[in-house]
């Protein structure tokens, strides 16, 4: 459920930025950075507020559509470029053929928080690997990066809403891994994010999301 005393916080610090600027304690261009970087976090957070409702919405609806997941995640990675290059990553995708029974809205959502999530823990010229197929009656998404990955705290509240960076590896609001797993919870499939071990360290972290692929597919 979504918090309302979170509500309140993002303008409070722009009421203490505005108020600040007109006294003049920092000098014009400072503050107005100041206040565009907390009016973008406000706007972050009042989006993945929208979604994490539009998710409650989701699970009232019995007449699912099938949508192509695949079309789906080549379109987020498309959106998520710039990001990609800024951090000179080595990128790779392969998405094969994948059709679910759930609106294109929650595929795209849901891709787009776990690949933004992965690109932002990314380390600069790192690898980061989508791949999308089918296993039996189940569709795969995975999504492996080279991040520091999770230690057991952060796993303990890992899809909590409004769990911050501080202890999680979500989005910056702290809501983007809840409606990640309302979302697979709302199409009955199964998320789970994962440390990748190597030579006895954590080399990544693998996010996989299994759906049941469309019964007529």
């Amino acid at each position: 459920r979504v918090s309302s005393h979170q509500l309140p916080t993002p303008l409070a610090v722009l009421k203490t930025q505005v108020q600040s600027a007109l006294r003049g304690d920092v000098e014009p261009r400072l503050a107005l950075e100041e206040i565009a970087q907390t009016v973008e976090g406000a706007t972050e957070l009042a989006n993945q507020m929208l979604a994490l409702a539009k998710v409650e919405q989701l699970r009232q609806q019995d007449d699912v559509p099938v949508s192509d997941w695949t079309q789906t995640v080549r379109h987020v990675a498309l959106d998520l470029s710039a990001l990609i290059a800024d951090k000179a990553l080595d990128f790779e995708l392969e998405a094969g053929e994948a059709r679910v029974r759930a609106h294109e809205w929650s595929l795209r959502e849901l891709t787009r928080n776990l690949l933004h999530n992965a690109v932002r823990h990314s380390p600069v010229g790192g690898r980061l690997t989508i791949r999308l197929g089918r296993d039996g009656e189940q569709a795969t998404l995975l999504i492996r990066d080279e991040g520091p990955g999770i230690s057991e705290l952060q796993r303990t509240r890992l899809f909590q809403a409004f769990a911050t960076d501080a202890t999680t590896r979500g989005s910056g609001s702290g809501l983007g891994l809840a409606i990640c797993h309302g979302l697979v919870e709302t199409l009955q499939g199964r998320i789970a994010l994962d440390n990748r071990i190597q030579h006895g360290r954590v080399a990544g972290l693998d996010a996989r999301v299994e759906l049941p692929l469309a019964a007529h597919d």
